[in-house]
């Protein structure tokens, strides 16, 4: 960023200089040619530099109070949207019990440049001696009436293993991979699951299918309790779409006599044939997997606090390298020197001026002078009262991503196992890794929280009003641009949006809703199924900007096929029965 502002400011100097001579060269005559004395020049390239930073500085539209209110409204608009990806694990042969893998683990890949990039698992993962045999369409007269997934166990009876649920990821290609998602969740009427060497089979309905990644517990962008989960929602979708395409299915317990052998399967019975399906290969389903972010704990540079400078900048330990950029800062801590005591500061957003007074800090998103990135800078406040402000060594427990490092990484090589990996199983990761997305700090971030205001104080019933809060995070400073380009094209689907005010009986309590449909261009996504997964991630966004105990049900409709899709009545998380 500086370097366009710099290259101006030189230019400046060298070219208006010399003009600005010969119109007055009795003021100036110094200035009338090139100088060949190389200190000369390095001043002049340090008088650029620096009115280059004041330039910027100007331009920048206040960030300090644009940034400090997105800090009490909007928190988690600063931060960076770190690279993520899907993890999966393998089972060893060794493995004769299941064996829980918890979120929040960490894989490492191969080294980039010198450094191995650090994800974190985002969901529980239950590992079985379990592998998919098969996946296959059963069809008649080229329409399928079902799709039969066969399963077998390995160095365990089928009668010893007793989860309460089994998990499936859809793999493969996106658009594709989309497209059977919407074929299982609106297709689907039950499921059967059966032991294929003697027992019984259990038949389970259509909610035992469950769609996974909505939830609050199954986040994979760490968001502030002050922010509306909605946003991550969409943030995570632009980010990763492949981060929803998991299911359950839920209620194995009810299957009671599994036999004596191993081998099993699961058939996702349609309600009628399906003409044209999705294609289903042995690798189209996937046990063990996960999202995973490259977010992780890592160690900051202690800060001297000698009070001689208003604010002081963030320095993850090995930055010299440039491998590593700071998400957050979780906790300061100030160790004064003489004295063997220790204070906690606390952020200046949770300040209460009702309680007890106690030293605050504040975070500052900069724009990095020498990169395409941000920086972060800390300053300290205290109570009225508290004296002179004494010397200390601040140490920062932050968190940090490996800036545009996973960029380089593709299928397969995040797969070196570190202190939180199970020993009984490999891994590696389906897909390359998403590019990370700088946060909108710069010249339009002041437009950008406007319109953030805004949007918030108008009813989401009018499409232009949707349609622009969608945009909002679609991150552009980014090398993905055929991502953010996707995303846009997204968001300028929706078409034609209408809510209608009902009421409806519930547990004998008569509740208030709002009926909300909407028309979407299919040319806008990947596939049916990218729309159809669109429509779900806006079923859970519009649901939390309902009033309080106000249900809602959406319905999408195809502008040109006229296909339409319904989602059940919810009341934030909770659906209606």
């Amino acid at each position: 960023m500086i370097n366009r502002y710099y290259q101006r400011e030189l230019a400046n100097l060298r070219t208006l200089a010399v003009e600005f001579s010969k119109k007055h060269p009795a003021l100036a005559p110094m200035l009338s040619g090139p100088s060949q004395d190389p200190d000369v020049e390095r001043l002049l390239e340090g008088s650029a530099f620096l009115s280059g930073l004041l330039a910027q500085k100007l331009d920048d539209e206040f960030p300090e109070i644009i940034h400090g209110l997105m800090r009490l409204v909007f928190p988690h608009y600063l931060s960076p949207v770190p690279s993520m990806t899907i993890l999966k694990y393998t089972p060893k042969r060794s493995l004769m019990e299941p064996l829980t893998v918890q979120a929040g683990s960490h894989a490492a890949s191969i080294p980039v440049e010198g450094t191995s990039c650090t994800f974190t698992t985002c969901y529980d993962v239950d590992l079985y001696p379990l592998a998919i045999t098969d996946t296959a369409l059963v069809t008649s007269a080229g329409r399928a009436s079902a799709l039969r997934v066969s399963l077998e166990m390995s160095g365990m009876q089928l009668s010893k293993w007793q989860p309460p649920a089994l998990r499936f990821h859809l793999a493969g290609d996106y658009g594709h991979a989309a497209d059977r998602f919407l074929l299982l969740m609106r297709r689907t009427a039950r499921i059967v699951v059966r032991a294929k060497e003697g027992g019984g089979q259990a038949v389970l309905g259509r909610r035992n299918l469950v769609p996974v990644g909505f939830g609050e517990n199954e986040a994979a962008i760490p968001y502030p309790r002050q922010s509306y989960p909605g946003y991550r929602i969409l943030q995570e979708y632009f980010t990763l779409p492949e981060k929803f395409l998991f299911f359950d299915v839920t209620g194995l317990e009810a299957w009671q006599d599994r036999g004596t052998g191993q081998a099993f399967e699961i058939v996702f019975e349609f309600d009628k044939p399906v003409t044209d399906p999705p294609a289903f290969t042995k690798d189209s389903l996937a046990l063990f997997a996960t999202p995973a972010i490259n977010l992780f704990p890592h160690e900051a540079d202690p800060v001297l606090l000698d009070h001689r400078m208003p604010e002081y900048r963030v320095i993850p330990a090995g930055e010299s390298t440039g491998h590593y950029q700071v998400y957050s800062v979780d906790k300061v801590i100030g160790f004064m020197q003489g004295s063997v005591g220790q204070r906690e500061y606390y952020p200046f957003e949770m300040f209460n001026p009702m309680s007890e007074a106690r030293p605050v800090y504040s975070l500052n998103h900069r724009q990095s002078a020498l990169t395409e990135r941000t920086d972060l800078y800390l300053s300290v406040a205290y109570p009225k009262g508290a004296g002179d402000p004494q010397t200390e060594t601040l140490s920062l427990s932050i968190r940090c991503t490996n800036a545009t490092l996973p960029e380089n990484l593709q299928i397969g090589d995040i797969s070196k196992p570190t202190e939180t990996s199970p020993v009984l199983a490999d891994f590696s990761n389906l897909r390359p890794p998403t590019a990370t997305r700088q946060p909108p700090i710069g010249k339009e971030s002041l437009w950008r929280l406007l319109s953030h205001l805004y949007l918030n104080y108008l009813p989401m019933a009018d499409t232009e009003n949707l349609k622009a809060l969608v945009k909002l995070y679609i991150f552009p400073e980014t090398k993905d641009r055929a991502g953010v380009l996707a995303g846009i094209k997204r968001a300028e689907a929706v078409n034609d949006l209408k809510v209608e005010t009902t009421n409806r009986l519930v547990g004998g309590i008569m509740m208030r809703g709002q009926l909300i449909e909407m028309r979407l261009d299919p040319t806008g996504f990947a596939s049916m199924g990218d729309m159809y997964l669109f429509g779900s991630v806006l079923d859970c966004f519009l649901a939390g900007y309902a009033a309080v105990n106000c249900f809602t049900r959406l319905a999408v409709e195809d502008v040109f096929k006229k296909e339409r899709y319904e989602w059940p009545a919810r009341i934030g998380e909770r659906y209606l029965l």
